[in-house]
């Protein structure tokens, strides 16, 4: 795969939210050329990146900067109705808005599958962010996942940089790249919805005594992972409306998902006990530490100097002066 010169590329985040926020703070901090168009002006959602902030141009047309060397990385919102309906008309309007672009396209808003094939870009790369650490996910990915069109232009060489800093990555088809981002958010929110609708079984903690005892049950087996606490429902930008769609889009084509489909209605039972329940610990999110022993810890040392000292993209930003 040929990719983009990393001294002359320009980088364009299309939509500024939450999500395209943590793209544009995480490459400023690495070190791009970052810039940003939005029609409207979203209130910045990192208060302690504010500094970086103050680096980010804010483009008055969308094609302002466009050249061969600009990578465009559209992180425009879908949105799901309560009967699971997702509506991506606004990512349809940024995409044709690009079209006839001299620079390359990356799409990263979260698409159905089956939707993927109408819309024009050169690369998917959804996202996997939390949503409280989601500049730091965008700079070291646990995932990264690529799904590239065929006549795809040059890979922006920020790529490069995110299959060195990622724990696994996957190169395949839009298509299968979308798959393994539902695959990923339906089983948190699966997770999250067992485990408490097991420690509702066990009882109602109306006191501190009575939260103990259900820990005690669920965190032996479960160590107090990420997504398997017993705690509060699952919420934010993304698991619930994602499970939603998948489930509405599949089953309207006769696809049958009874499972997934009765996590979501756990999950809203479970919001309404929760009202009552305000001792429940609200649910987190994070990437798994790996379990560090024998050849595994040489293998995250490796992973380490490599990720953190020996990048040769890294090496030469310090060598040039730019910032890390």
């Amino acid at each position: 795969m040929v990719r983009m010169n990393a001294a002359e590329e320009k980088y364009v985040i299309v939509g500024f939210g939450w999500v395209g926020q943590a793209n544009a703070l995480a490459l400023a901090k690495l070190g791009y050329d970052v810039s940003y168009f939005d029609p409207v002006d979203p209130p910045h959602h990192y208060g302690e990146f504010s500094s970086l902030y103050e680096r980010l141009e804010r483009l008055s047309s969308l094609l302002q900067k466009d050249a061969p060397s600009t990578c465009y990385i559209v992180c425009v919102g879908d949105r799901v109705s309560e009967d699971g309906e997702q509506d991506i008309s606004n990512i349809k309007a940024a995409l044709s808005s690009l079209r006839g672009a001299k620079g390359g396209v990356m799409l990263r808003s979260t698409i159905l599958p089956d939707l993927l094939e109408e819309l024009n870009y050169d690369w998917y790369v959804p996202e996997f962010l939390h949503e409280k650490k989601a500049v730091e996910d965008c700079i070291n990915p646990y995932f990264f996942v690529i799904g590239i069109r065929d006549g795809a232009r040059k890979e922006p060489a920020v790529c490069a940089l995110w299959r060195t800093r990622a724990r696994k990555e996957f190169s395949g088809t839009a298509r299968e790249a979308s798959f393994i981002k539902y695959l990923s958010n339906l089983w948190n929110s699966t997770r999250i919805a067992f485990v408490n609708e097991f420690g509702n079984a066990i009882g109602r903690p109306t006191d501190k005594k009575h939260l103990m005892e259900i820990e005690r049950v669920v965190d032996f087996l479960f160590n107090r992972h990420a997504y398997q606490r017993y705690g509060r429902a699952f919420g934010g930008h993304c698991l619930p409306k994602d499970t939603r769609a998948f489930c509405s889009w599949y089953e309207k084509n006769r696809i049958k998902l009874p499972l997934l489909s009765g996590v979501y209605e756990s999950n809203s039972l479970h919001a309404r006990i929760e009202k009552e329940l305000p001792l429940l610990p609200e649910w987190y999110s994070e990437w798994p530490d790996p379990h560090i022993s024998g050849w595994q810890a040489l293998r995250e040392l490796s992973y380490s100097i490599r990720k953190n000292i020996a990048h040769p993209i890294l090496m030469w930003r310090r060598m040039m002066g730019g910032r890390k």
